[in-house]
C-alpha cells in the first residue's frame, strides 16, 4: 500500500488535534504552522475527516477542530480510510462490496495479496491516535 500525501497529512493533522488534550481544539491555521502543511490542504482534509465522524468543527471565537471521539478510540486505519478510501495493497482487493475480480478463481497470487491486506489492516487498526500522540510506535 502506498499512502499518499493525503493520508500522511491527515494522520499528522489528527495527531496534532489529539495532542491538544481531551476536549481541546486546534485552529487549522495553527495546525498548518505546527505541521508545515498548507492551510488550503488542511481545509481539504478536514472535510472527509468530519464526514467520517473523526473530527468535529467548533465554530465561533477560539473555534477550530476537535476530535469527535476519544483519541484512544480512533485508529490510524480509520483516518487513512477516511481520506484514502482504502488500505488495500492492490486494486483487485479494493472492489465494491460483493464484487469480485474477474480473475479471482484463476489468480495464483490472490491469497498472497489478501494476506498482505490482512497484515496491513491489523497494523493500522492496532495503532490509535493516543499511541501516536504519545510518541514513537513500536512495530507489531
Amino acid at each position: 500500500m502506498l499512502v499518499s500525501t493525503k493520508g500522511r497529512y491527515a494522520l499528522r493533522l489528527m495527531v496534532c488535534v489529539a495532542q491538544s488534550g481531551a476536549g481541546g481544539k486546534v485552529a487549522l491555521r495553527e495546525a498548518s504552522e505546527r505541521e508545515g502543511i498548507s492551510l488550503k490542504y488542511l481545509e481539504q482534509l478536514a472535510r472527509p475527516l468530519v464526514q467520517a465522524g473523526l473530527l468535529r468543527s467548533v465554530r465561533g471565537k477560539g473555534g477550530g477542530y476537535a476530535l469527535a471521539q476519544e483519541a484512544s478510540a480512533i485508529k490510524a486505519g480509520d483516518v487513512l480510510r477516511a481520506v484514502e478510501s482504502t488500505t488495500a495493497p492492490v486494486a483487485c482487493l479494493d472492489l465494491e462490496q460483493g464484487a469480485t475480480c474477474p480473475r479471482a478463481k484463476a489468480c495464483t497470487t490472490v491469497r498472497f495479496w489478501a494476506g498482505l491486506d490482512g497484515v496491513i489492516e491489523q497494523y493500522v487498526d492496532g495503532v490509535t491516535l493516543a499511541d501516536l500522540a504519545g510518541g514513537p510506535v513500536v512495530s507489531i
